[in-house]
């Protein structure tokens, strides 16, 4: 089985595929469903998620962060640097699992353990990005500190049931497929 690439691997394929990333990421963000204010539930959390498992953290990270840019500049909100490093915290912090020994998505090689980590780690990275965005709202922004608590609390909890309902089964299915894939024999005819 082949190797995987170094998380610090800058080649035009590295560069291709954060662009491709976070233009998936980014266009798919637009489709939200709004549970409150300034709070959606967003499925292109799958995608990141993928992204992220598949190619490290680093990708993860820019295609998140990268991604959420362009969702808030095409919706027509602005920049929300605070936000946006959010989506990058969640996606270097899922995309460790690709740090992992005995984990690769292309061959579909993993344990449960390595599950139980994504899901730790994706929410891990939640709950820091989104205190992050949460803190700087207010420390900097001067948001309404109860206002902002309730958002994060909130955007936390159904992202992360996001995440655990859809993204890591689509995960689990992608291992799954690859692994019986990657077990092909070509015969001699």
């Amino acid at each position: 089985m082949g190797k995987k690439l170094s998380i610090f691997n800058f080649g035009t394929k590295t560069v291709v595929t954060i662009s491709i990333g976070a233009a998936l990421y980014g266009i798919i963000g637009l489709v939200g469903i709004p549970i409150g204010p300034n709070m959606q539930l967003r499925p292109a959390i799958v995608i990141l998620t993928i992204f992220s498992a598949f190619f490290g953290p680093i990708v993860g990270f820019l295609s998140g962060f990268i991604g959420h840019m362009l969702t808030d500049i095409l919706a027509g909100w602005g920049v929300w640097w605070n936000w946006e490093l959010s989506s990058g915290f969640f996606g270097f912090f899922v995309g460790l699992v690709y740090l992992a020994k005995g984990f690769n998505m292309k061959y579909g090689l993993f344990r449960v353990w390595h599950i139980i980590f994504m899901a730790l780690t994706g929410i891990l990275g939640f709950v820091i990005g989104y205190c992050f965005a949460g803190f700087t709202d207010v420390v900097i922004m001067d948001e309404a500190p109860r206002k902002i608590v309730l958002q994060t609390v909130i955007i936390t909890l159904t992202n992360s049931i996001v995440f655990i309902a859809f993204a890591l089964p689509v995960v689990l299915s992608f291992l799954l497929t690859n692994k019986k894939n990657s077990n092909l024999v070509i015969e001699n005819q």
